[in-house]
C-alpha cells in the first residue's frame, strides 16, 4: 500500500467514523434537554460503561482479526479466523453478562444512585454485545481496505441511532430506558447486514486448535484497552462516588467534545495505520512511510485541535442550557492529552507488527493504575479538576512511553525537527486559548482565526514542507476547487 492510497482510505474512515459517531453529537441536544441534568449523567454513565463492556466481550479479537486476514486468506482459511474470532467474542459476551448480575450489583447501586439497576444492566449488557459483534466484524473491511463499505456501515448506523432515539425520547418520552433500547435495536439491525454481507463471501467456520493462537496475540490488548479506558473514561465513575450526577453531566459533555480529536483524525488515522504497516511490515521502504506519517498525525492534531477550541466555543451554547457552560473549560484542558492517544496507537501498532503485544498490556496497565491513584487522590479536593489532570497525566506517559518502546522494538527514523515545530505551535495554540478563553466570541474568533493564519506563515519560513509534499497540496487543492 502506498502513501496515497493510505491517505484515501483514511479520508474515508474518518467520513465513516465521524458520521458513526455523529449521532451520538446530533442527540446530546435532545439528551440535554429531554432529561434532566441528573438524568443525564446517569445516561453518560451507562453509556460509559457499554465502551468498558466492549473491550472485554471483544477480548481484542478484532485487532486480532486484523493482523492474520492477509496470512489466512494466502491459505484459503479466513473463514476459520473470522468464525473463531467471532465465536470468541459472543462467549465472551455472555460471561461479561453474567459477571455483571452475579457480582456487579452493588457497584452499579452505588455509582448510578438508585436501588433498581437490573433493567439498566439487561439493556447495558445487550447494547455492549451488539457493538461488539458489529465492530469485530467491520474489521474485516478494514483488513480487505474496503475503507467504502466501512464508511457507508458507519453513516446507516448513525442515521438509524438518530431516528431511533429521536422516537423513544421524543415522541414517546421513553427516557434513559428509550435510549438504551435505541441504541440496542440499531446496533443488532447493522449487525445482521454486516454479516450477511461479510459471511456469505468468506463462509464461517470455527477452529478449536486455533484459539490458543488467537487469544495469546489478543487478549494482552485487553489490559491495553481496558487501560486506556481507565485513563480516560473511569474519570466518570470516581465524580459520580466522589461528587454526584451533576458534575458528572458537565465533565461528560467536554469530554465527549474533546473526543472529536479522537474521532475525527486519531482514530481515522489508526483505522487505516494498522493495516498499512501489517500488510507491509517487511518492506524495505516501511519505515520511512512511517515516519512520514507520524509527522502528518501531529500536524493534523495541532490544527484539529483549534479547529475544536473554536467551533465547541460557538456550538456549546446552542446545543446545551446554560448549566453546561463550565464543560468548555473542560474541552479545552482535556485536549493535550487526547493527543496523546494519537502517539499511543502509534506506538500500539509497531509493537503489534512485531507481535510484542505483552508490552502493550503491561505499558498501559501500569499508567492505568497511576490514573486510578490519581483520580482517587485529586477528585475529592479538585472535583472535575483532579479528574482533568488525572487523564492529561495517565495519557502523556503511556503515549510517551509506548511510541518510545515502539520505536527501540521496530526503529523508525523521526523527522525530530518538522514533530518539534508543530508540536510548538499546538502547545501556544493551547495557551493562547487559555487566555483569552473568556472574550466576547467575535474577538475570540478574529484571535484563533490570526493563530491559524501565523502558524502556516511559521510553516512556510521554516521549509516545514518538502517539495514533493508542495505539489501534492498543490494538486489537492486544484481538485478541490
Amino acid at each position: 500500500m502506498n502513501l496515497k492510497l493510505f491517505g484515501k482510505n483514511t479520508v474515508i474512515y474518518a467520513i465513516g467514523n465521524v458520521g458513526l459517531r455523529a449521532a451520538s453529537f446530533l442527540l446530546i441536544p435532545l439528551y440535554a434537554y429531554s432529561l434532566s441534568v441528573s438524568d443525564y449523567g446517569l445516561l453518560a454513565i451507562l453509556l460509559i460503561t457499554v465502551q468498558v463492556m466492549l473491550i472485554f466481550m471483544n477480548m481484542g479479537m478484532a485487532t486480532t482479526l486484523l493482523r492474520f486476514t492477509k496470512e489466512y486468506e494466502d491459505n484459503n482459511q479466513i473463514k476459520y479466523l473470522l468464525g473463531t474470532t467471532t465465536f470468541a467474542s459472543f462467549i465472551a459476551g455472555v460471561i461479561v453478562t453474567c459477571i455483571s448480575f452475579l457480582f456487579l450489583l452493588p457497584f452499579f447501586r452505588g455509582v448510578l444512585h438508585t436501588e433498581d439497576v437490573h433493567k439498566f444492566i439487561i439493556l447495558t449488557c445487550s447494547a455492549a454485545l451488539a457493538q461488539s459483534l458489529t465492530a469485530h466484524i467491520m474489521s474485516y473491511y478494514r483488513a480487505r481496505n474496503e475503507a467504502v463499505k466501512f464508511m457507508i456501515t458507519g453513516i446507516s448506523a448513525a442515521v438509524l441511532l438518530f431516528i431511533a432515539n429521536f422516537i423513544l425520547l421524543y415522541i414517546f418520552n421513553m427516557g434513559i430506558t428509550g435510549a438504551l433500547i435505541a441504541y440496542t435495536a440499531t446496533y443488532i439491525v447493522i449487525l445482521l447486514f454486516v454479516s450477511f454481507d461479510v459471511f456469505s463471501k468468506t463462509g464461517i467456520g470455527i477452529s478449536v486448535s486455533l484459539m490458543p493462537k488467537l487469544f495469546r496475540f489478543g487478549f494482552p490488548l485487553v489490559f491495553s484497552m481496558s487501560g486506556q479506558f481507565i485513563m480516560g473514561g473511569a474519570s466518570i465513575y470516581f465524580l459520580s462516588y466522589f461528587v454526584g450526577l451533576e458534575v458528572v453531566a458537565i465533565y461528560s459533555l467536554g469530554y465527549k467534545l474533546a473526543q472529536i480529536l479522537v474521532i475525527t483524525i486519531i482514530l481515522p488515522f489508526s483505522l487505516a495505520f494498522q493495516p498499512f504497516v501489517f500488510a507491509d511490515v517487511h518492506n524495505s521502504d516501511i519505515k520511512e512511510k512511517i515516519s512520514r506519517l507520524l509527522t502528518y498525525l501531529v500536524l493534523a492534531i495541532t490544527f484539529m485541535s483549534l479547529c475544536i477550541l473554536l467551533g465547541s466555543r460557538i456550538l456549546l451554547p446552542l446545543i446545551a442550557p446554560p448549566e453546561y457552560s463550565s464543560a468548555y473549560l473542560v474541552i479545552l484542558l482535556l485536549l493535550p492529552g487526547m493527543a496523546f492517544i494519537g502517539m499511543q496507537y502509534f506506538g500500539e501498532t509497531l509493537l503489534s507488527a512485531v507481535q510484542k503485544t505483552h508490552i502493550i498490556g503491561f505499558t498501559v496497565s501500569i499508567c492505568a493504575i497511576f490514573s486510578v491513584i490519581l483520580n482517587c487522590t485529586l477528585i475529592p479536593v479538585l472535583g472535575w479538576y483532579g479528574a482533568v489532570i488525572a487523564c492529561n497525566v495517565s495519557f502523556i506517559l503511556s503515549g510517551s512511553a509506548l511510541s518510545f518502546v515502539g520505536i527501540r522494538k521496530f526503529p523508525v527514523p523521526i523527522e525530530w525537527k518538522r514533530i518539534c515545530i508543530a508540536g510548538g505551535i499546538i502547545i501556544s495554540f493551547f495557551v493562547l486559548v487559555f487566555i483569552v478563553r473568556d472574550i466576547n466570541l467575535i474577538l475570540f474568533s478574529v484571535v484563533a482565526l490570526s493563530a491559524a493564519l501565523g502558524s502556516i506563515l511559521i510553516l512556510s519560513s521554516f521549509r516545514f514542507f518538502y517539495n514533493n509534499e508542495k505539489v501534492a497540496i498543490k494538486n489537492l487543492i486544484l481538485r478541490l476547487r
